[in-house]
C-alpha cells in the first residue's frame, strides 16, 4: 500500500506558493489590491460585471450577509432544504430569522420543489437554494416564487444549467473557498449579485473601521495572502473541473456495470462540477464497501449524517422529511479530488471497486 488516500485534498502547486510569497514580500498582506483582483477574476469567470463580487472571510459570512442585504425583518421565515450544511442554519439564526426546513429529491439531493411550494407562506422572506454537492437545483430554473432566492453555490462553482452558471438565476449567489472546495483560499467566500444595491450594502458592512457614521458592521475581510492563492486557483478551474469529470466518468462506468446507484442530475441540461461522487444504496452494501476501501487505505465519508439534518437539529418530526432521512443513511462519498490523477490514487480506488 502506497500511503493512505484522503477523502479530499486541495490541489495546490508551486504557483500558489510563489503567489503567496510574492504578497509577503510586498509587506501588505491584509485586504488590498489582490482581493480586488480576485473579485474581478471570479466575476469574469461567472460572466458578470467585475464590480459585482464582494470577497469575504467565509461562505457562511457571505450567506449571512446575503440575508442582511435583502433587508429581511427579524423573525421572518427562510426556506431551506433540511439536507444541507449546518452553516446554513447558523447564518439564518445569526440573522435572527426563522428557518423552515423542507425535504429533498432522492435523485439529486436538492430541495424538492413540491415541498418548497407547500412551505411558502406570507411569512416567507427568502429561499436558500443550495446546489447540493455541485448538482444544479431545478428550483432556480422555474418560474419566480415571488420571494428572493439566494443560491448557495458553496460547492457548485463551475456547475451549469444549459450554458449558464448556477448562481446567476437567483437574486444573490454565495461561494465558498474553504480547503475542501473546488478552488480554495484556505478559508474564504464571496457574495455576487447583479443588483448593485446589494453589492454596495455588502461592501459597506464589510468595511467596518474608520467610518464617519456608526452602524453595526463586522470584519469579514479576506486577505491578500488568500486572494493571491485564489487568483491562481480560479485560473486553473477549467482544468480542475475537467479532471473531476474524468474521475467521475470512471466511477460511473463501474457503477453502471455493477448496477450501483449514485447521485445524478435531474435533467440532461444540468451539468454538475462533480464536487462529490456519492453512491446510493443499501446500508449494508455501502458499509461493506466502505470497510473494504478503508482496509486499502482509502477514506470515504457519509456526506451528511442523519443527526446533521436540519430538522433533527431543530427537534422537528422526522416523518415530515422521509427522503432526507433515507438519503442520510444510504449514501457514501468517494474521493474525487483532481490530485488522484497525478499518482496511482485513482487506479487503487478503481481496483477495489472492481473487485467489490
Amino acid at each position: 500500500m502506497n500511503g493512505s488516500i484522503p477523502h479530499n485534498k486541495p490541489t495546490l502547486s508551486e504557483e500558489e506558493i510563489q503567489a503567496v510569497s510574492d504578497v509577503i514580500r510586498t509587506g501588505w498582506i491584509a485586504q488590498g489590491e489582490k482581493v480586488k483582483a480576485f473579485e474581478a477574476d471570479v466575476c469574469e469567470y461567472m460572466g458578470i460585471g467585475s464590480q459585482n463580487g464582494v470577497a469575504l472571510s467565509s461562505g457562511t459570512a457571505a450567506l449571512y450577509l446575503a440575508l442582511r442585504v435583502l433587508g429581511i425583518e427579524p423573525g421572518s421565515e427562510v426556506i431551506v432544504p433540511t439536507y444541507t450544511c449546518s452553516a446554513v442554519l447558523n447564518a439564518i439564526n445569526l440573522a435572527n430569522l426563522e428557518p423552515v426546513p423542507v425535504d429533498i429529491n432522492e435523485r439529486d439531493f436538492n430541495i424538492a420543489v413540491d415541498s418548497l411550494k407547500r412551505s411558502l407562506s406570507s411569512e416567507t422572506a427568502a429561499i436558500i437554494v443550495p446546489h447540493c454537492f455541485g448538482f444544479p437545483a431545478e428550483a432556480v430554473d422555474l418560474p419566480d416564487f415571488d420571494v428572493p432566492i439566494i443560491e448557495d453555490c458553496a460547492t457548485a462553482l463551475g456547475s451549469k444549467i444549459k450554458s449558464k452558471h448556477v448562481g446567476l438565476f437567483g437574486d444573490i449567489c454565495i461561494l465558498s473557498f474553504y480547503a475542501s472546495k473546488v478552488i480554495t483560499t484556505g478559508h474564504g467566500g464571496m457574495l455576487l449579485s447583479r443588483n448593485t444595491e446589494f453589492i454596495k450594502k455588502a461592501v459597506d458592512y464589510r468595511e467596518f473601521d474608520c467610518r464617519e457614521d456608526y452602524v453595526p458592521r463586522f470584519n469579514f475581510h479576506l486577505t491578500d495572502l488568500q486572494a493571491a492563492m485564489g487568483i491562481v486557483q480560479i485560473s486553473k478551474l477549467p482544468t480542475l473541473l475537467s479532471k473531476r469529470n474524468e474521475i467521475a466518468r470512471c466511477y460511473r462506468d463501474i457503477c453502471n456495470r455493477k448496477g450501483w446507484c449514485f447521485q445524478q442530475p435531474v435533467r440532461e441540461d444540468f451539468t454538475p462540477n462533480w464536487y462529490r461522487f456519492v453512491l446510493k444504496g443499501d446500508y449494508q452494501l455501502l458499509r461493506s464497501l466502505r470497510d473494504r476501501l478503508e482496509k486499502n487505505g482509502i477514506r470515504t465519508v457519509i456526506p451528511i449524517e442523519k443527526w446533521e439534518l436540519l430538522h433533527n437539529y431543530l427537534g422537528m418530526d422526522a416523518n415530515e422529511f422521509p427522503v432526507a432521512e433515507k438519503v442520510s443513511t444510504t449514501t457514501l462519498s468517494l474521493p474525487i479530488y483532481p490530485g488522484l490523477l497525478n499518482d496511482n490514487g485513482l487506479e487503487r480506488i478503481l481496483t477495489v471497486l472492481k473487485n467489490a
